[in-house]
Order: structure tokens, then sequence, then C-alpha cells
């Protein structure tokens, strides 16, 4: 049996790691050394997958980014019905905000790293967009849909669903169902349901 694990198993080790103390002391707060000794990994094998602490922030805002683009891909493909997929979107965007609450608290509010960039050079958040523009791409060619422009759709769309964030909530998660009920009529009506 090999007493070493593979690069990918550490480099989720790091991450890991790191995601459980940066919610429990915050970004500023946590030190290298304390990352490396949660993941199990010396601090030089730190540097072989990460150049900085910043880096590492922004591999988490991206692998955030990744996951919850993934959540409402799936959700949405669960649906056959087209206005049911955009309520699906809605309902997995309400039930990221309140699972990763204070994941995303820390990775985009008390972060320096605003603008953070994913593939391609642009916005990690923008995963998201891409998943609801080709939703919406999507269903306008099986005619279900009627949007004009889905690019801009999509960013308007993922916009509202930053009402669930908690910081808009005075740091109370949103547990309002009219703001859920309100954004599903919105996104249907965007999208010409």
């Amino acid at each position: 049996m090999s007493r070493t694990k593979p690069a990918e198993q550490r480099r989720s080790d790091l991450l890991a790691s790191s995601r459980r103390l940066f919610v429990e002391k915050g970004i500023a707060a946590t030190t290298l050394e304390e990352i490396t000794d949660g993941a199990g990994v010396s601090k030089g094998l730190f540097y072989v997958y990460f150049r900085s602490k910043d880096e590492l922030v922004s591999a988490l805002q991206l692998d955030f980014s990744e996951q919850f683009a993934k959540r409402l891909e799936s959700a949405a493909g669960a649906e056959t019905d087209w206005a049911k997929k955009l309520d699906a979107c809605v309902q997995a965007s309400f039930e990221t905000y309140r699972d990763w609450r204070d994941l995303h608290d820390v990775l985009f509010h008390r972060s320096e790293h605003h603008a953070n960039l994913g593939p391609e050079g642009r916005p990690s958040h923008m995963l998201i967009v891409d998943v609801l523009r080709d939703l919406l791409e999507v269903g306008a060619r099986a005619q279900a849909y009627r949007v004009a422009d889905a690019e801009s759709t999509a960013t308007l769309l993922y916009v509202c669903m930053h009402a669930f964030d908690p910081t808009i909530h005075g740091g109370r998660p949103p547990g309002d169902q009219k703001v859920v009920r309100a954004t599903k009529e919105l996104f249907r009506r965007a999208a010409g349901v």
C-alpha cells in the first residue's frame, strides 16, 4: 500500500483544511501552518499547489462557483417541464446560499478577493451565469422561453439570486419563502413563461 496520496487528493485536503479554518477563524487569522497541519502535509508541499494564501483563496472561490453551478445544472436537469427548470434553479440557489452561508460570507464578503478570476480570466461567478444563459438558450430553441438576450437576462437573474445572500438580510438566513416565490415568478417572467 502506498504511503503517499495522489496529488489531487493532497490539493483537495489543502482546500478542505483551509475551507474549515477560514470559516472558523477567518482568512487573515488563519496561518499557512494551520492549513498544512490540518491537511496533513508539509508547508513546502503547500507551495507545490499554491503560490500564496491569496491564490488558495482564489481557488476556493472558483471551487465554490463550480459547485454552485453544478447544483443549478443538476436541479434544472432533474426537471422536464421548462418552467419547473427555472423554479429548480431558484430553489437550488436558495439552498446553496443557506447551506454554504458561512463559507460564502468569508470567501466573498470578508475577503479582499472580490474580483477573483476563474477559467479564461473571467470572474468565477460567470460559471453560474453560464448555466443560466445555457438554460435560457436551450429553452428558447425549444420555443419554451422567449428571451431576446440570454446573456444579459442570465446576468440579471444571477443578480436576483443574490436576494438569498444572508448579508442582504442583516446576517440572518433568508428563510422567507415569499422571497423564493417572488424570485421564481421573476425568473419565469424574464424567460417569457
